[in-house]
């Protein structure tokens, strides 16, 4: 049935601010908190595009390390962005930025050796704050990382190791990530790769009907908005249908067999699926329940597969699986 009243245009699931967690995602969180702990000088996550890495990163890794530190974490999460070429002085302006560093001027990067003092003394003063010795960069989207920009940070961590701070560099990225020590080896900077990407884990996709139904859950139970109100998505869009009890965890079994025929061909098939897709499934048929339609035919196995193919699906998969 549908819901009594207008959807706010501010839910999550109409502006696709939220995140949903998932198995993957705790594999990065307690991998992440593990390399954290043995102060690594550097390590990398990478894995597909549209599986869930910076979502992960952006609402439940964040959350974890800042949990760990407690209340002042000495972290700085940088989203390298792909659409420049960054000279020095940008370079630390964007990490000035990054770290919301009192002084950094949006607008006016300052010069070279200013920035590379002022980031020095960002990752100081966090250190100082928490009383720790350990502080942590995080650097999401850093296959777009140049050789000049891990050079860069070459000379930011010795500095801090001089003064007996430890940097920890934990970047996430695409699969080009993990070309990025073989790029670096042969270009004469091996040396970098060794700092930076001494550890390295993949980031999968889902991979069963079990963990398919743990997605959908996220929707069915485990979210909310408004914030306390105590509203699961699912409650908040069928609240008719979620009093009697219907789940979409139930379909996760329908799902996972729209995901399986719609996987292309090839000499090996995917085993495992983007977080992306599945999710934009999940929030049409929220929407879908929302506006009347009949759950029998929102949740029915032939609606899944067409709101599958029209994510284009089928292509995205091609895509990631080429060498």
């Amino acid at each position: 049935m549908d819901k009594s009243g207008p959807i706010s245009a501010e839910h999550p699931i109409i502006t696709g601010d939220y995140a949903v967690y998932t198995p993957p995602i705790s594999e990065m969180v307690d991998t992440i908190n593990r390399w954290v702990d043995q102060q690594v000088t550097g390590a990398y996550i990478y894995g597909a595009s549209r599986f869930g890495k910076s979502r992960g990163v952006q609402y439940f890794v964040c959350d974890a390390l800042r949990e760990k530190f407690g209340d002042i974490a000495p972290l700085v999460v940088w989203l390298r962005r792909a659409d420049s070429q960054l000279s020095e002085a940008s370079f630390w302006h964007a990490l000035l930025l990054a770290g919301k560093f009192a002084f950094a001027d949006p607008l006016k990067p300052p010069s070279r050796t200013k920035g590379q003092y002022l980031v020095y003394e960002m990752f100081v003063t966090l250190a100082r704050s928490a009383r720790s010795n350990q502080v942590v960069l995080l650097i999401d989207e850093a296959h777009d990382m140049t050789h000049k920009e891990w050079k860069w940070l070459v000379g930011l961590q010795n500095a801090l190791d001089w003064e007996h701070y430890r940097l920890s560099v934990i970047s996430v990225g695409s699969h080009q990530l993990n070309f990025q020590p073989t790029s670096l080896g042969i270009a004469g900077n091996a040396h970098v790769a060794a700092r930076f990407m001494m550890a390295h884990e993949r980031f999968r996709g889902i991979r069963s009907v079990e963990e398919s139904a743990f997605v959908l859950n996220g929707f069915d139970v485990d979210s909310e908005w408004p914030p306390g109100s105590g509203l699961s998505f699912l409650q908040y869009f069928a609240e008719d249908d979620f009093r009697q009890g219907r789940r979409l965890a139930q379909c996760a079994g329908d799902l996972w067999k729209a995901l399986q025929d719609l996987n292309p061909p090839g000499k090996v098939k995917a085993s495992e699926f983007p977080m992306w897709q599945i999710a934009t499934v999940a929030e049409d048929m929220l929407k879908a329940l929302a506006s009347g339609e009949e759950w029998e035919k929102v949740v029915s196995y032939k609606n899944i597969l067409l709101l599958l193919r029209r994510t284009g699906f089928s292509s995205h998969m091609e895509n990631i699986s080429r060498p």
